[in-house]
């Protein structure tokens, strides 16, 4: 079935995050399959709900709900540096641990599903670690959102400082 060639060749290509940047054609050739079979495959495979199409052809852009990159039993990315226990951590030269503020803002990156550093930068330098923890923490708990996730953390950033 195409549908599993493809999500097997997507999962080979996952980034951080599970995001898979990719010219359609090229995913095309690699299959051996026209775009529009692709296409179709796709469509079938985001309303099964294994992949979310964030750019439409030419140029794809698609968000993996699992990949080769995160625990396939609990569906959660790999920890990020400021979780790692102290025995991992002990190894690490200095200069290669992460900051407070390099961890926080991975976190919040993690946590929304963004990949631009610099849009949250300001919410590091601006508000305590505390206030944006909680307000990433109401973020994780929320079920159901009427605009997404990055509009509901900066809601609650104003309102929680």
């Amino acid at each position: 079935m195409i549908e599993e060639r493809l999500l097997a060749s997507l999962r080979a290509r996952a980034k951080s995050g599970g995001i898979v940047p990719v010219n359609g054609e090229t995913l095309a050739r690699e299959l051996g399959a026209p775009g529009e079979e692709v296409g179709t495959a796709l469509d079938k495979l985001e309303k099964a709900g294994l992949l979310t199409i964030l750019a439409p052809f030419p140029f794809l852009v698609i968000r993996l709900r699992s990949w080769a990159g995160n625990d396939p039993k609990t569906g959660k990315t790999q920890a990020s540096a400021y979780s790692y226990s102290k025995l991992s951590s002990n190894r690490l030269n200095k200069s290669y641990r992460a900051t407070g503020e390099e961890a926080l803002l991975r976190e919040i990156l993690d946590t929304l599903g963004e990949t631009d550093p610099a849009t949250f930068e300001g919410a590091v330098l601006n508000f305590p670690a505390e206030v944006i923890r909680k307000a990433l923490d109401r973020v994780r708990k929320t079920r159901s959102l009427r605009k997404n996730r990055t509009a509901l953390f900066r809601y609650l950033l104003t309102k929680l400082s």
